[in-house]
């Protein structure tokens, strides 16, 4: 006997023996959830009526819903128009296709009023927040009757309304002022046309040269321009890392201009924030909850009497109607609780069930973009999960990777079933703190961090992996579970100006080369100071041109220590944005889909 072919042999004959006595299981965040599918045997698609017809074995602990919306990985989400009784093969098999059950009259169809939109963004209402509505009468109930020139003329006016731009980060109210100024009694030359917006909204040249290009145009760019930025991201990344969140000013910037948007806390984990104050745009368009946890039990306290209805009828029941074992007569099924007249299941189909489900409106283009023979799987989604909002994701780097990755940078996520690309927003999970400070680079291999971004609301448990593309190859840099959904989450961003003592006596000290500008010492002299060496202090004065200050501090201070000066911000996730090629000279442009978001 071969000992090495007596050796594979009985290697085989143990890989036999397990794979028969082992018992498959389905993954913990797929049975604990109350969530229905349906894995294909077949699947066929019409193209002149765009339905697909997807058939198969309804899985999972609660029963299919005709009117939840379905969700097929790799494709996208869609709505049910039916679900059909198909032939059971096995059962075809088995019986020589004598069973009464396997005949194709049982068809439950979707009602639209019940059925949840396919709309993932909202329509934000312009005339619900805080604003001053000027010339508005409330209790005038005829403004709906104007003739048409008062309404030419009312056009006329919101148009040049809108023609002044608004300063970033101003409210209504504050910009209610601008448009309130008198036409009549200021001079043409001496009004203000968007100048002092355009002033405070424009971005240092600096900054501008940064962020000009970055890793996501790496493919766009010649292979040394690609190192070049690749080499510039870790030169970034090992001066964080040496001086964390410092920041310094040049000495042609003015610092008030700079963090103009920036703002001083006292106490970073007591200071209060609000968290509605001066949103920007792209959150009037997702959707907010009051309190997620409370939405979620909510969902999963109604599906569980879902799955307490199905269980029972013992499976027994088609569509809300369960079937008489004595007489095989079908007979309305009986109430779950006395005085409940709604009806936990109808629509819905048992499961174990064989069946086919329709889904509407899938474009060609979609059904070409998979493989042939490919295996789909259509998801029942509970209700809001279609819905999109900031989610917050709990994740760990899974290796240390070559580029360091960056807040804000395109990746893909794949969460649960469903599959899309965002750009997060990095930060610190603080447990006992509602501020969450923002991490500018992904953390290194090991440590525990949070991402923020826009996509799906997914109910928890739920696994997360993150992927980044590199030359078309898709490498997994991090991965964990989802938290929740919060779009009132503050994540804020420190940047730390530093200063030196150059004169010292007991608590006071002379500080340099932190301003440049007395302006700037006196915009600045409100926030608080402390130092590497654990003192904190105050801004007393100015002293002479140079941006000199005399500083005030608890205790005595040294001369080799730092003077810091913390300054605060809040950072929001952006969608990706899409680069399409112009009609024109093959230009390419890149445009921001604010309210666009593919799931797949």
């Amino acid at each position: 006997i071969d000992p090495q072919n007596h050796a594979k042999r009985v290697l085989a004959d143990f890989l036999v023996r397990g794979l028969c006595t082992m018992s498959a299981s389905p993954s913990n965040w797929v049975s604990n959830l109350p969530r229905s599918y349906v894995l294909s045997e077949s699947h066929q698609y019409d193209s002149e009526t765009k339905e697909l017809h997807i058939t198969g074995y309804v899985r999972g602990v609660a029963p299919f819903d005709v009117n939840s919306l379905v969700h097929v990985p790799n494709l996208g989400t869609f709505a049910c128009k039916s679900l059909r009784k198909a032939k059971n093969p096995a059962m075809r098999e088995r019986k020589n296709g004598l069973d009464e059950d396997d005949d194709d009259t049982g068809v439950v169809v979707a009602d639209p009023l019940k059925r949840e939109n396919l709309e993932r963004f909202a329509t934000p209402d312009a005339l619900d927040g805080e604003q001053n509505l000027i010339g508005f009468d409330e209790a005038d109930e005829e403004f709906e009757e104007l003739d048409a020139d008062k309404a030419t003329t009312g056009a006329e006016d919101t148009d040049k309304t809108s023609s002044f731009a608004r300063p970033t980060g101003w409210s209504d109210y504050q910009a209610a002022w601008l448009d309130a100024v008198d036409d009549d009694a200021v001079d043409a030359d001496d009004f203000d046309h968007g100048e002092l917006a355009k002033e405070l909204n424009k971005k240092s040249s600096a900054s501008v040269a940064t962020n000009g290009m970055d890793l996501d145009d790496a493919n766009e760019v010649s292979e040394e321009e690609r190192r070049a930025l690749i080499e510039q991201r870790r030169k970034q990344q090992e001066e964080h890392q040496e001086f964390p969140d410092e920041v310094q000013v040049n000495e042609d910037e003015k610092a008030r201009e700079r963090f103009a948007r920036y703002r001083s806390l006292k106490s970073f984990k007591k200071s209060y924030w609000d968290p509605k104050e001066n949103l920007p745009d792209s959150y009037a368009s997702i959707f907010h909850f009051s309190s997620f946890k409370s939405t979620q039990r909510a969902v999963m306290a109604e599906m569980r009497d879902l799955v307490k209805a199905a269980e029972a009828c013992n499976g027994q029941f088609w569509d809300g109607v369960k079937k008489d074992d004595s007489g095989g007569q079908d007979a309305t099924m009986e109430d779950i609780s006395d005085g409940e007249e709604e009806d936990f299941l109808e629509g819905c189909v048992p499961t174990g069930s064989y069946i086919t489900i329709t889904l509407e409106a899938v474009e060609p283009q979609e059904y070409k973009s998979l493989a042939a023979g490919s295996l789909l799987c259509a998801v029942a989604l509970l209700p809001h999960e279609n819905k999109v909002s900031v989610l917050h994701m709990g994740l760990s780097n899974c290796d240390d990777s070559e580029v360091p990755i960056k807040s804000k940078d395109v990746l893909t996520f794949r969460c649960g079933w469903r599959t899309w690309t965002g750009c997060p927003v990095f930060s610190q999970n603080n447990l006992n703190c509602d501020k969450h400070k923002f991490e500018r680079f992904l953390p290194q291999s090991g440590s525990f961090f949070a991402a923020s971004v826009f996509g799906p609301v997914t109910y928890t448990p739920c696994p997360v992996l993150v992927f980044r593309e590199i030359n078309g190859t898709k490498e997994l840099v991090a991965s964990g579970s989802m938290i929740g959904a919060d779009a009132d989450r503050i994540i804020v961003k420190r940047i730390i100006l530093t200063g030196y003592p150059v004169r010292v006596h007991k608590r006071f000290a002379s500080v340099k080369y932190m301003f440049y500008d007395p302006e700037d010492v006196k915009w600045f002299k409100p926030a608080g100071l402390t130092t590497k060496h654990g003192l904190n202090g105050k801004i007393e004065e100015s002293v002479g041109e140079h941006g000199t200050m005399k500083c005030l501090f608890n205790a005595p201070i040294k001369q080799h220590d730092t003077v810091c000066l913390c300054l605060y911000k809040r950072i929001y996730p952006k969608f990706v944005e899409e680069r399409k090629s112009g009609k024109d000279e093959g230009t390419v442009r890149t445009i921001r889909q604010r309210n666009s978001l593919v799931v797949k």
